[in-house]
């Protein structure tokens, strides 16, 4: 399954990227000459990459998925920044922080013991070794960023109120819907048929959505039923949206037929538009200041171990 989504992922970076030689694994920077590559981020921008092809195509994807790699490869480069100034400076790593943050994971993936959580990662195509070592990585960078922040002033009603006066629309939660897809490619000589067979299917059983996706999609996710995650509705690609005028949750959409494949899509969840009030979001304010004001300190730290370093790019 791992396997099948990096030919995948990589099979589309080539496929948007027009002239451009698909690669499995390419370097995208390096930092003192240390390499980075698409499997090194692939893990972290597979979620947005997903849902991107939900909401644009074409040339606007290709955008939009460069965006995403580029974000995550500047995430990884400041680990690799703060990892290098802890290696000059090390300190203990609380091991039981590890242990808490790995059974946060097991419990996040469904498991209870250590043996199911190692076996459950080893079919997944790692090691609990590999996971310890993301965990500790994870922890390092934090306590970094952590020892370069100072406790801040109070924060005062004042500021609270003239924050939420200036940023209302920030507390505004979107429509946002929940979606899963089913994909078919253009040129699959079997395209009719398969399109038959699947709106027959779920026209007598919407609920054979994901084993449908697992059989025929070639979009994302497939193997896990096609689900896109969440995503606000404003921002869904026009011929999607245009194919669902209402929003009945479990209702099946399509054949939508683009550029880009004939697409069935199935709404999982739909949740409406909210508007936060002032008073209720207050604490929540006071944390958004203090975050932002711990953020300003994190970037001029990163900012300055960037300046000591060989970074490259090769986008």
């Amino acid at each position: 399954m791992k396997a099948r989504l990096l030919i995948f992922l990589s099979l589309l970076c080539g496929v948007l990227g027009g002239a451009e030689t698909p690669q499995i694994n390419s370097i995208l920077a390096s930092v003192n000459g240390e390499p980075i590559s698409l499997v090194d981020i692939l893990g972290d921008t597979r979620n947005g990459e997903y849902q991107a092809m939900a909401i644009y195509s074409g040339e606007r994807l290709a955008e939009e998925i460069k965006k995403i790699r580029l974000k995550a490869v500047n995430d990884h480069i400041d680990k690799m920044l703060l990892l290098e100034a802890y290696r000059e400076r090390p300190f203990d790593i609380p091991n039981q922080s590890v242990e808490e943050e790995l059974d946060n994971i097991a419990e996040r993936m469904g498991v209870r013991s250590r043996s199911e959580f190692t076996r459950k990662l080893r079919e997944s195509g790692t090691t609990i070794e590999a996971v310890r070592k993301n965990v500790e990585e994870y922890i390092i960078a934090h306590m970094m960023i952590y020892d370069q922040i100072r406790i801040e002033e109070n924060i005062t009603p004042r500021e609270v109120y003239d924050y939420y006066e200036q940023h209302k629309n920030e507390f505004i939660t979107p429509e946002k819907v929940a979606l899963a897809m089913i994909m078919l490619d253009l040129k699959d000589p079997e395209l009719e048929e398969k399109i038959r067979i699947i709106s027959d299917t779920l026209a007598a059983s919407p609920d054979a959505f994901a084993d449908l996706a697992k059989r025929y999609s070639t979009g994302p996710d497939s193997q896990e039923g096609g689900n896109l995650g969440e995503i606000e509705r404003k921002r869904i690609r026009a011929e999607f949206a245009a194919a669902m005028p209402e929003l009945t949750i479990g209702k099946i959409y399509g054949p939508i037929r683009t550029q880009d494949g004939v697409t069935f899509l199935r709404l999982l969840a739909h949740t409406k538009a909210s508007k936060g009030e002032f008073r209720a979001l207050s604490a929540e304010i006071r944390r958004k200041i203090d975050l932002e004001r711990r953020e300003k300190i994190r970037d001029a730290y990163l900012q300055r171990l960037r300046e000591k370093a060989l970074i490259r790019y090769f986008f």
